[in-house]
């Protein structure tokens, strides 16, 4: 029997990931019988997630080469995770941490959250952390675009703020090392506003980057990030979600239905439709009408990060046994290979999974000079580098694996996309539906953004959008806007209201990324005033320190 080319159907969900997932599995929720077809351009489903099978010191196991980490303060996410029936477990974190801080550093090590920096960059990085919070507090992360200075931090890079805010070489570098693992982005390509925002989104700074209780790298999905997706999917029917159908046009000529073409030839009607496709990515689709000018000028502005991620797994784990949490932070020390400047390492954790195979995961600094070297040279360099920490154990992994997010098709990069200066001037359109179109992705959210959190809270906002509509006019007509916020129970303004709540965890234990500088009090007492008394004269220091 020939495959049909022509579906009708209620709604078409525009990306597999899981944020478009999350968006069709609500919308069945909301509207029982309602027929929902997903469309995939990638051969398989998860979007920036991708767990992949690997040989462990007990057999095979399951580890993530794509976003992978939760928190007890990432509401939405938890909400799905209990719904699907999925454990996680927490970020193994106990232990010394290891950081060189510069080709002139040598490795250090510490137990608490306070590295082993120079007294003055300590002090400056603690002051740089402190400053920004405070600022990013009041950065509405729903219209960040209506802040106070809005315009002066989007007309600057991070790169700019970062410089004209800090004293010393060491914390700028920090800072840097720090944005990069977060973002995938160096500070010369986004705004400052743009950063204030992501902050804002998530809480802070600290929050960003520690694996302590509430942070983003607080807890691990039992089996992988991915599965999450698949299950979504098993609850839709995975008969509805078509893979490698990459989207071509969505034509809304005609009143009332909206057309969408693949590249195959497919063609679907539909009522409504949500696009869960990074920004980025949604400028290669022909729009009939087109979009609204300042949203293609957004999409247009905002740039994927690039991560190069990587996986080694080993026999035991000889860090945990010599005393190391296996955390890693590193941002200088020289490479032996030619064409490029520093080491290949940037971040490493502990990645022994929840079946107790040792592994560690870690990110590669400037990807975009390892990523032209050769597989083998980069794997030897990588775990050299490993070795320089931990000891020639490191060497001698069971099994390896790397991801270039760069070269995913249908992505080309991760995690997020940022704004570059002056695009926040059109941040009101990023979630504005264009007619019949609704739009979802974690670059959409206003929590966690960034994140897995946000690319579910956007799925549930555009599901409620959509949901909305599909009621009967009469209906629609009478709604007021508190019942129309209670559309799904109100389950989306219930997880959004959450956001501020006191964290819990099964965890006693707190940890961190060894840069953060949230406990230096006590340091900037004693040394600080000096310092401030020196900056507010107008005085830079720029120390190599």
């Amino acid at each position: 029997m020939a495959e049909k080319r022509d579906q009708e159907c209620d709604v078409v969900v525009v990306g597999a990931g899981l944020s478009g997932l999350t968006a069709a599995y609500r919308i069945q929720q909301n509207v029982p019988g309602c027929k929902v077809l997903v469309v995939e351009a990638k051969d398989r489903i998860g979007g920036r997630t991708m767990t992949v099978e690997m040989q462990g010191a007990h057999g095979p196991d399951s580890w993530d080469l794509g976003g992978q980490w939760v928190s007890s303060s990432q509401h939405h996410v938890l909400w799905l995770l209990e719904e699907l029936g999925i454990e996680h477990y927490p970020q193994f974190n106990s232990g010394k941490r290891l950081l060189q801080a510069g080709k002139e550093f040598g490795i250090t090590e510490h137990h608490d959250s306070i590295p082993s920096l120079p007294l003055l960059s300590l002090v400056d990085l603690n002051r740089f952390i402190t400053n920004l919070d405070s600022v990013a507090k009041y950065v509405p992360s729903d219209e960040p675009w209506t802040a106070v200075k809005a315009d002066e931090y989007d007309n600057m890079t991070l790169e700019q703020l970062v410089e004209s805010s800090t004293w010393t070489t060491v914390a700028r570098d920090t800072i840097e090392t720090g944005w990069q693992v977060v973002s995938g982005l160096r500070l010369r390509e986004i705004s400052a506003l743009s950063y204030m925002f992501y902050l804002s989104s998530s809480g802070g700074l600290e929050k960003l980057v520690e694996t302590a209780v509430g942070s983003a790298q607080e807890l691990r999905i039992k089996g992988g990030s991915q599965g999450i997706s698949h299950q979504l999917a098993e609850r839709i029917d995975i008969s509805n979600i078509l893979l490698s159908e990459p989207v071509v046009a969505i034509d809304q000529s005609q009143p009332e239905k909206v057309k969408v073409h693949t590249q195959s030839g497919k063609h679907f009607t539909c009522k409504h439709i949500i696009v869960a496709a990074p920004p980025h990515c949604t400028g290669s689709i022909q729009y009939l009408p087109d979009q609204p000018t300042r949203r293609i000028r957004l999409t247009t502005s905002m740039h994927p990060g690039h991560l190069f991620k990587f996986v080694a797994t080993y026999k035991k784990a000889f860090w945990r046994e010599a005393g190391y949490s296996g955390e890693i932070v590193c941002n200088g020390s020289c490479a032996t290979v030619p064409g490029c400047n520093k080491a290949p390492i940037q971040y490493v954790l502990d990645a022994t999974s929840s079946e107790g195979n040792p592994a560690l995961v870690g990110f590669i600094g400037n990807p975009s000079l390892w990523g032209q070297v050769s597989v083998d040279t980069r794997k030897a360099a990588i775990l050299n580098h490993l070795a320089d920490f931990f000891g020639d154990a490191a060497k001698k992994p069971i099994d390896f694996m790397e991801k270039d997010w760069a070269l995913e098709p249908y992505n080309g990069g991760c995690p997020v996309s940022l704004m570059t200066p002056g695009a926040m001037a059109n941040w009101d359109t990023i979630r504005t539906p264009h007619g019949r179109i609704h739009w979802a992705g974690t670059e959409t959210a206003t929590q966690w953004m960034g994140y897995l959190n946000g690319a579910v809270q956007a799925g549930l906002r555009a599901a409620d959008e959509v949901t909305l509509e599909l009621r009967p006019q009469h209906q629609r007509g009478s709604q007021s806007s508190e019942a129309a916020e209670e559309v799904g129970g109100g389950l989306l303004r219930a997880l959004d209201g959450r956001k501020g709540q006191k964290e819990t965890t099964c965890r006693g234990y707190e940890g961190s990324l060894i840069w953060t500088m949230g406990k230096l009090a006590v340091v900037a007492a004693l040394v600080g005033f000096a310092m401030r008394k020196a900056w507010l004269a107008g005085g830079k220091i720029n120390l190599p320190l």
